[in-house]
């Protein structure tokens, strides 16, 4: 092949790798259980699955090579399969022009047998190997082949799903409201962030015609892919609802839009569906379940109602249209039950957050200390959290 065309073949194998995200991740079981079983079926020491990058080979799952990561391009047998279709199988390495000199057939663990069926990416680029290794040598059978050849197609599904799943976190995160609206008197910030690539929490805020701010934070049982589509449907549901009806309309329109849908899958949700008058600071919500919505202030928090059971538990329910009101000074937090895994009780997380005098905070601020902290705990949930506040009159003179 002309140097020209080995270069741009090269350029489109390491962008096609460099798309999927995965080079330089932490170990995950899904790969790790693939060697270990190749290792057993084929009955050889050393199995790895290596990324060929434009400066190195990266390994991201490995049996018997001690935690081997990085490789320098010159020590890398996979490279040589990346470059042809098919499997490589190479019976005695001291025997072969490309692998003699190899660093690892001179040295420890001295390879003398590779066997290497190339990964591709979902374009076709071949950006990799899933690879046996021995050190004695020997060779595969016509069976033993098409074992390895449809061992490395499964790896090539996990690469492509993580793929698909970091464009639905993407297109996920592109729903999430970006900016808060701008309310004189008030401070507004949120963020959601999933356990996995996508979550079932979300959020959503909106001014209606009237200038008063629908707001919206519902969490999906479970977590992953299908409560991700759930949560995405239901979220339509509550902001176009939201366009033509009060508050209290609107929670029983969703209800019954989305009785089938969550009957039909088993789940249900909670969720805090609110609507603020600026002018007066009043509140009118719906808690469904959720139960995590709080008012602090100087003189401590009090936690609002909650309006009836969750949306998907009890068909045909009805929930009780809530009121209060956001003097100034005073912040809105809802959260979702992720935050509830890092203390013993409502009551230990609720006297924390005094303690942290969340009332004073801006509402920014208020959410990116819950996030980081929430990260630093390393949250096995989706953790959202929404802060409202109202900030104090200002003074004659300032």
């Amino acid at each position: 092949m002309p140097l020209e065309l080995a270069d741009a073949a090269a350029r489109r194998r390491v962008h096609a790798l460099h798309a999927l995200n995965v080079l330089d991740t932490p170990r995950e079981q899904r790969y790790d259980r693939i060697v270990r079983l190749a290792q057993r079926m084929f009955d050889v020491p050393m199995v790895a699955v290596n990324l060929i990058d434009a400066d190195r080979q990266w390994t991201k799952a490995e049996a018997g090579l001690d935690g081997l990561e990085n490789t320098p391009p010159g020590d890398s047998m996979c490279r040589h399969t990346v470059e042809r279709p098919g499997a490589l199988v190479v019976a005695d390495t001291t025997a072969d022009d490309r692998f003699r000199d190899n660093v690892f057939v001179r040295r420890d663990p001295h390879v003398r047998f590779y066997a290497g069926q190339p990964l591709e990416a979902p374009g076709g680029e071949r950006i990799g190997s899933l690879c046996l290794l021995d050190t004695r040598p020997r060779t595969l059978d016509a069976e033993q082949r098409t074992l390895l050849r449809e061992m490395a197609a499964w790896v090539e599904r996990e690469l492509a799903l993580q793929h698909e799943l970091d464009r639905a976190a993407q297109v996920q995160q592109v729903l999430m409201p970006r900016t808060a609206p701008r309310l004189d008197g008030y401070e507004l910030a949120g963020r959601c962030v999933p356990t996995q690539a996508i979550g079932g929490d979300f959020f959503a805020w909106h001014l209606l015609e009237d200038r008063q701010l629908q707001l919206h934070v519902a969490d999906v049982m479970g977590k992953g892919i299908p409560a991700a589509l759930i949560a995405a449907s239901v979220r339509a549901m509550l902001v176009g609802a939201a366009q033509f009806n009060d508050q209290h309309r609107t929670f029983a329109r969703v209800a019954l839009a989305s009785q089938q849908l969550l009957s039909d899958t088993g789940a249900f949700v909670t969720a805090f569906s609110a609507r603020l008058d600026p002018a007066t600071g009043r509140i009118d919500y719906v808690d469904a379940g959720h139960g995590l919505a709080f008012v602090f202030s100087a003189g401590g928090y009090r936690r609002l109602e909650r309006s009836g059971p969750p949306l998907g538990v009890f068909p045909d329910d009805t929930w009780d249209l809530r009121s209060t009101v956001l003097a100034p000074g005073e912040t809105l937090v809802v959260v979702s039950d992720g935050f509830l895994d890092f203390f013993p009780s409502l009551e230990e997380t609720l006297d924390r957050a005094v303690g942290a005098e969340l009332h004073g905070l801006p509402a920014t601020e208020l959410v990116d200390r819950a996030v980081a902290f929430a990260r630093e705990q390393g949250h096995p949930d989706d953790v959202t959290v929404v802060a409202l506040r109202r900030t104090a009159p200002r003074l004659s003179g300032e």
